[in-house]
């Protein structure tokens, strides 16, 4: 079976702009994959700059010190609210000595 020479143009023609498109399409799909990776890379760099150290000692003994130190303020947080609690007790035992002060020395003053 023989296809006549103008069916033959036609097919190779359409095969010829099927092709065409499919290449566009994976250029296309190849470009937006790049760009993402750029992206990836750029977020990546910008993590790997964000916990860099610069100086001469290690991170981790500085994040160490940190907690450390902050574990300090803590304990010290929780002396002075035991302190504070001290002094409000005190506070509210001299409130009612005075008021039974005040109230002996009405009662003594008033006839």
């Amino acid at each position: 079976m023989t296809l006549e020479p103008s069916v033959q143009v036609a097919i190779v023609s359409a095969g010829g702009a099927i092709t065409a498109a499919l290449v566009g399409v994976l250029v296309e799909l190849v470009r937006r994959q790049g760009a993402a990776l750029a992206e990836v890379r750029e977020h990546t760099q910008e993590a790997r700059d964000q916990v860099s150290n610069d100086h001469t000692t290690n991170l981790r003994d500085d994040l160490d010190r940190v907690i450390h130190g902050l574990d300090r303020v803590l304990d010290s947080q929780d002396h002075h609210s035991e302190e504070l609690a001290s002094i409000r007790r005190d506070i509210a035992h001299e409130r009612v000595e005075r008021l039974a002060v005040a109230e002996r020395l009405d009662a003594h003053l008033t006839p």
